[in-house]
């Protein structure tokens, strides 16, 4: 599916072209979006969510509490029936991250933003809140899109932003000191912009709110590094040394000699020695990487050998894939993993970052590393057999 148009306006911003929000608002300042979505009609009930709240795969939450008696509180899923059917008539939240992994109707509402890149984006989170139900005054360090899919929410920020100073002696991150400057009530089909840093305090209006965030984390630099300095420290492995044969005596036994600093220096320029295409690449691998949250089931690859030609894989739905155009073509990242795609046109590259599922027979001629694709897929679990097919 291609990225929408950069410079035609687009009703989910408003009119606003995707060019116009990110030049104007994206990181900047927020944006409520009245009717963003005309004539949605909210696919997921209340009950919906509680259903997918005792799932054990999913990861869920309940937050308790009001701003005015600061007793915040938090519980984590997977919740028992019981639970879920004692919660008090107001003043609580439930919320699931990470829906699209479950509902097969969350990609496609993710591909409204697609204006984004999607190693840009997390999640898919959907909230329920009965009146009062709330988070509290907060700051996220992400850019979010707040989507009303049900029922009504007030939402407030404060801008500019003061400092950020939390609560110590509660488990969650409320400001102790939020001095609203706007205030909003969000209908059905209404979408709410907010940039990082931010505070910001929604709180339920009725019995049937929902609310569906769209999140945008950004590694942090330290992260990438880390994980730099990781798969590097792991090609090295931890029996190599620093060795001295053939070394003179020592002429002051506290010092570390000129030549022994000389060793160590270029023992480490040679660790982190990498050109532009060693550090794309590992920027593919490392912004591909499964999340912590996502379990795999790895399988035996020799399998893969024996499989027939219309024989269906499916991904994980936690897998993620991306592609960049490297200086001797494309390059394919799937799950933590890299493959050469030079001959690859960008729009198959789209099509098969997109696709749920495959066969070799689809794909062995327009991917040429499907096979080791399958293979790599089979042994770490992010692919699996359908059993649906032969």
């Amino acid at each position: 599916m291609p990225a929408p148009d950069p410079d035609q306006p687009l009703p989910l911003l408003g009119g606003l072209s995707p060019a116009q929000f990110l030049r104007e608002y994206w990181q900047q300042r927020p944006l409520l979006i009245r009717g963003a979505i005309p004539g949605f009609e909210n696919p997921i009930e209340p009950d919906d969510l509680a259903g997918l709240a005792t799932d054990p795969d999913a990861a869920s939450r309940i937050i308790s509490g009001h701003v005015d008696r600061q007793d915040w509180d938090v519980e984590y899923g997977p919740f028992d029936e019981r639970r879920l059917a004692g919660l008090p008539e107001r003043d609580w939240t439930l919320l699931v991250t990470d829906v699209e992994r479950f509902w097969p109707g969350g990609a496609d509402f993710l591909a409204r933003f697609d204006f984004i890149p999607r190693w840009r984006r997390d999640d898919l989170m959907i909230s329920y809140a009965p009146p009062g139900g709330s988070v509290g005054p907060h700051v996220d360090q992400y850019d979010v899109f707040l989507f009303q899919a049900a029922g009504y929410r007030r939402w407030q920020i404060q801008d500019p932003p003061g400092p950020v100073d939390c609560h110590d002696d509660l488990p969650l991150a409320i400001l102790r000191d939020f001095q609203p400057s706007e205030t909003w009530e969000l209908g059905p089909g209404d979408l709410l912009y907010l940039p990082p840093n931010l505070p910001h305090y929604g709180v339920s209006l009725d019995d049937e709110c929902m609310t569906w965030s769209v999140g945008f984390r950004a590694p942090t630099i330290l992260d990438v590094l880390t994980g730099f300095l990781e798969e590097r420290a792991n090609v090295v492995g931890d029996q190599a040394r620093f060795e001295d044969p053939g070394r003179h005596p020592a002429l002051h036994a506290a010092e570390i000699p000129a030549g022994d600093r000389r060793e160590l220096r270029e023992a480490l320029r040679a660790l982190l020695a990498a050109d532009d295409h060693d550090l794309d690449a590992y920027l593919g691998r490392f912004l591909t990487r499964p999340a912590g949250n996502v379990e795999l089931a790895p399988a035996d690859p020799r399998t893969a050998h024996s499989a027939g030609p219309s024989q269906r894989f499916t991904f994980h739905p936690g897998v993620r894939r991306a592609w960049f155009q490297g200086p001797e073509g494309p390059v394919l990242c799937i799950a933590g993993n890299d493959y050469p795609a030079q001959a690859v046109a960008p729009d198959v590259l789209e099509a098969f970052c997109c696709a749920e599922s495959f066969t070799i027979s689809e794909w062995e001629e327009a991917i040429p590393a499907i096979r080791q694709i399958l293979e790599d897929g089979l042994e770490a679990g992010w692919l699996a057999f359908n059993e649906d097919t032969e």
